[in-house]
């Protein structure tokens, strides 16, 4: 990458300084870093998302009445031209450090299995269809070591929205998240089904060949969305799909679902799509309930979703998935797995061991 080191000088100094900011690449896009010139969190009424240009959105697994948002004060574009990234000077970060610090809490196996066979029990009785459970790994890394990071998931994922993010409100958080949640510009409304999971070497080419759980997952969710949109006035719904998404070792039954939304409100519509079967289940409420139960944590900005957000141009929000929480000296990694009555709890474990593994490769790259 030939703007690494002034990427890295950029990242280091936000950091350092406490500045509230968030750095991303969308993708096909270029890196772009975001940065306020005050460390305050702004926070928009959901009604109101309207007035928004040039902001990082974002929402927790909960979603709030009002959603966090970081400033575009200073933006700088890290392409072949180095930017002038000494305009971070302008910014002033917080007095105190961004988030709370804990000790290392790894899910213990077991407790995530007894988990999983709760939620089959409940599925297999009809109180619920899916519902997904995750756990944490705690990794040997901090928030000294996020630029890197990034920079490394940069160039290994680049069918990801890849971002870090530095609040006083939220901590240090790092994701490189392949779901879309909703990509819209003009009246056009573009929309992830991404269901069904296994490892890449085993995954087969035709989507037809996959296992019933996995095919059963990809067309819940599918429905599930489609639903939604029609729910709220949306006409014209297409499908391609599912084909196979690869990521980070790992493959994805995806469908990709186009909408013309015809005026309507765009903000109306991620919260009514947010959660999505693919991080929480069905029915959702149901769902929800059973997670906060089993999980015994909160998710904070895990199973949210994030990203640019232009009312007068383009939206685009993932869902963020495969992201981990940094502090001081070590990081809170989130993954997930989808429960269904045909779910085998070592299989889900396994599964949840793949997706960290994709963070875990890029780990060596720090020492060399």
């Amino acid at each position: 990458m030939s703007n690494e080191r002034p990427l890295l000088e950029a990242l280091t100094y936000s950091l350092e300084h406490r500045l509230t900011f968030v750095v991303f690449r969308v993708p096909g896009g270029p890196i772009t870093l975001w940065a306020q010139q005050t460390p305050f969190v702004d926070h928009v009424e959901n009604g109101l998302w309207w007035e928004m240009n040039d902001v990082f959105l974002l929402s927790p697994f909960i979603m709030p009445g009002k959603l966090p948002l970081v400033r575009s004060d200073v933006e700088l574009t890290f392409g072949d031209a180095e930017p002038a990234w000494h305009r971070l000077m302008e910014c002033v970060g917080s007095t105190a450090p961004h988030g709370r610090d804990h000790a290392p809490s790894t899910t213990d196996r077991s407790a995530f299995e007894k988990a999983v066979r709760t939620a089959k029990a409940l599925c297999q009785q009809g109180d619920l269809e899916k519902a997904v459970l995750s756990r944490t790994v705690d990794l040997p890394v901090g928030a000294a070591d996020a630029p890197q990071l990034f920079i490394d998931a940069v160039l290994a994922r680049p069918e990801a929205l890849v971002t870090l993010l530095s609040t006083p409100e939220h901590g240090v958080w790092l994701g490189a998240s392949p779901e879309r949640l909703i990509n819209a510009e003009y009246e056009t409304l573009h929309v992830d089904a991404l269901a069904g999971t296994m490892p890449s070497e085993k995954a087969p080419d035709d989507p037809t060949l996959w296992g019933e759980k996995e095919l059963h997952e990809q067309r819940v969710v599918t429905k599930t969305i489609v639903g939604t949109l029609i729910d709220q006035g949306v006409r014209s719904v297409s499908l391609e799909g599912p084909t196979v998404m690869h990521t980070a070792g790992m493959a994805h039954l995806h469908t990709r679902i186009t909408a013309t939304v015809e005026g309507r409100s765009i903000g109306d519509l991620v919260s009514n799509l947010h959660p999505t079967p693919a991080v929480c289940g069905i029915p959702t409420d149901k769902a929800r309930i059973q997670i906060a139960a089993m999980e015994g944590r909160d998710r904070e900005l895990y199973a949210g979703f994030w990203g640019p957000w232009s009312a007068d141009g383009r939206m685009e929000l993932f869902v963020n998935i495969r992201c981990m929480r940094l502090f001081n000296d070590h990081a809170e990694l989130h993954v997930g797995a989808g429960i269904t009555a045909g779910s085998e709890p070592a299989l889900e474990w396994l599964e949840t061991e793949h997706k960290a593994e994709g963070w875990r490769k890029l780990l060596p790259t720090l020492s060399q």
